[in-house]
């Protein structure tokens, strides 16, 4: 079981801080537009939307020299129906993967997972304007994933699978191209709490399994590097 330990009780400087109540101000805001959006659809529209995030690191362990690098990606469909003028309620799909490459000179192995999802969303915006909007979204769903791992030479050292729930809370801006048409630009799930149920193997043999109950607070870090690009289009 892991918690994201925030920063909040072992800052090492006024830039740390800085950076960490920006998130915080990040995340009131968009409690905020929740009670406050204006106008952007027409109650009983129906709109289609799309969503494409993509996220990568590197880091180094010393005394390994090798980079570990990481890279993340994830597609997301849904659909929703404007319940009023500023609001929109719907339910989505989504599918993604994750790997993971240690460097060669201790211990060289690769992890890859794969993870999907079905749920439903709530999604309000507000107008910035000059045909900008900026929208907060909060969801719940159900997930399930696999994942597995393997050494240099493609032998599988372990797998496993995991299923479960979350709830989340993600921002976003979106920009009005045409009538129908919206460009959205968002940062996947700054807050979550999701719970699931993991099997997992080493080889053959049963390793075990587990309740897994998680809080995931990604505002702290690095919001670029974990950017989605999507759309919206009124049908």
């Amino acid at each position: 079981m892991k918690f994201l330990r925030t920063p909040l009780f072992n800052l090492t400087g006024l830039f740390t801080k800085i950076k960490y109540m920006s998130r915080i101000l990040l995340s009131l805001l968009i409690i905020f537009f929740f009670y406050s959006a204006s106008a952007q659809f027409n109650k009983g529209n129906i709109l289609l939307g799309g969503n494409l995030s993509y996220g990568s690191s590197k880091s180094t362990s010393p005394p390994n020299p090798d980079e570990q690098k990481s890279n993340s990606g994830n597609i997301d469909i849904s659909l929703g129906k404007a319940i009023k003028e500023n609001a929109l309620f719907g339910v989505n799909i989504s599918y993604g993967g994750f790997s993971n490459m240690l460097g060669a000179s201790v211990s060289p192995s690769k992890a890859t997972s794969y993870n999907y999802g079905l749920g439903v969303f709530y999604r309000v915006y507000k107008d910035l304007g000059k045909e900008f909007y900026l929208f907060g979204q909060a969801g719940a769903g159900f997930n399930g994933s696999s994942y597995s791992s393997t050494d240099s030479a493609g032998n599988k050292l372990s797998n496993g699978t995991a299923y479960g729930g979350s709830i989340y809370i993600s921002p976003g801006i979106a920009y009005k191209i045409s009538k129908k048409f919206f460009l959205e630009l968002s940062i996947p799930q700054i807050f979550s709490v999701s719970y699931s149920n993991s099997n997992s193997k080493s080889g053959s043999v049963s390793t075990g399994s587990g309740d897994n109950f998680g809080v995931s607070a990604n505002f702290i870090s690095n919001p670029l590097n974990y950017l989605g690009v999507g759309f919206r289009l009124i049908l």
